[in-house]
């Protein structure tokens, strides 16, 4: 017989242990060039890799939307990191990709291209500034209103006749 294979129970496991309030006040730390984007880990769904000849390019969008892609049979649109901070572009052949969950809001579902996972943070560790000015020298704090909402609508070009 083979055992039914099903995600743990977490309160089953651990009563005492509130995991939305350990997720809040940490961060997922990703590089951008030669910055640091900041992710709150409330945020995050999980991080994938994309290769290249994955991506379905929509050409009548702004550049800003890299393309869309099939992940476990969820089509995700993909947003390039370095473009949304106004850096360089350059997709790679296997790229690594942030998909947002839920509590991004408008952002659910969407996959941001980012150079590499750096890591954890806690709120302590990253600077006081960062919460505020969303941006901390080379850091930056990622927020849903950093992506204009006219991203989803095609731009229409002008037709000779």
């Amino acid at each position: 017989m083979i055992p039914d294979l099903i995600s743990p129970d977490l309160d089953r496991i651990s009563p005492t242990v509130d995991v939305a309030a350990l997720l809040e006040n940490r961060f997922i730390s990703t590089q951008v060039a030669e910055l640091t984007l900041v992710f709150p880990a409330t945020w995050v769904a999980e991080i994938w890799r994309v290769d290249r000849s994955q991506i379905l390019d929509l050409p009548f969008y702004d550049p800003l939307l890299v393309g869309i892609a099939t992940h476990n049979g969820r089509v995700t649109p993909l947003i390039a990191a370095a473009r949304l901070l106004e850096l360089a572009f350059s997709l790679p052949e296997r790229a690594m990709v942030v998909r947002l969950n839920q509590a991004a809001g408008r952002l659910e579902n969407v996959s941001i291209i980012v150079d590499r996972a750096i890591g954890t943070n806690q709120r302590e560790e990253l600077p006081t500034d960062l919460f505020t000015d969303l941006r901390d020298g080379s850091m930056v704090m990622m927020h849903s209103y950093l992506v204009p909402a006219s991203l989803w609508q095609p731009k229409y070009w002008a037709v000779d006749n």
